[in-house]
């Protein structure tokens, strides 16, 4: 099994969606991981092939007033060809979204939007947001606490995006304009 990890937060390897990674990677050693952090890279061939040669895809980001990090918002923009690109229809997407404070689920669920109009499959309980205040929680004894998001519910991610990865379906794709979608239409 094959899973690339695109990691869209301003501080790339340097941050806590890079601390987070790196425990995922350690905790699932049977799977291959790819590792691309989009905050330095640009969307070319490479970054292009390695998503095709992908079992399934996994999306990482901070949340930065109220949205996905800059470096994701441009593989998005600079990636917009992808859109129901035989290489990523049906593929597999999860999302883990950490946030500071607030913001993080509305991100979360903008960003799964976006990935499923791009053609990926977005499988049962495949996002999450990871947050100081649901850390903060989880080292109290309340009942309560049990409602926030964990760093395990990762693995109930990860198993998802395995289970869907291993699902064939012929989608259905519309036409979509492979040419022109960047031209000037105002005139």
């Amino acid at each position: 099994m094959r899973i690339l990890i695109l990691n869209g937060s301003i501080h790339g390897s340097r941050g806590n969606c890079s601390v987070l990674i790196e425990k995922l990677r350690k905790t699932h050693g049977k799977i291959h991981w790819d590792l691309v952090h989009l905050a330095g890279n640009s969307f070319n061939k490479t970054l292009i092939k390695k998503i095709a040669a992908a079992d399934a895809v996994l999306f990482f980001t901070g949340t930065y007033w109220d949205s996905w990090g800059s470096p994701l918002q441009k593989f998005f923009e600079d990636g917009t060809a992808l859109e129901a690109d035989p290489r990523i229809v049906g593929k597999p997407a999860g999302v883990c979204v950490l946030m500071h404070s607030v913001g993080g689920k509305e991100v979360l669920s903008r960003l799964q939007g976006n990935l499923s109009t791009l053609g990926f499959l977005i499988p049962p309980m495949s996002g999450m947001v990871y947050s100081l205040s649901g850390q903060l929680a989880l080292t109290t004894k309340s009942q309560h606490s049990r409602d926030f998001w964990s760093l395990e519910d990762l693995n109930t991610i990860v198993a998802n995006l395995v289970l869907a990865a291993q699902t064939h379906i012929a989608w259905q794709t519309w036409s979509v304009d492979r040419k022109n979608f960047r031209k000037k239409w105002i005139r």
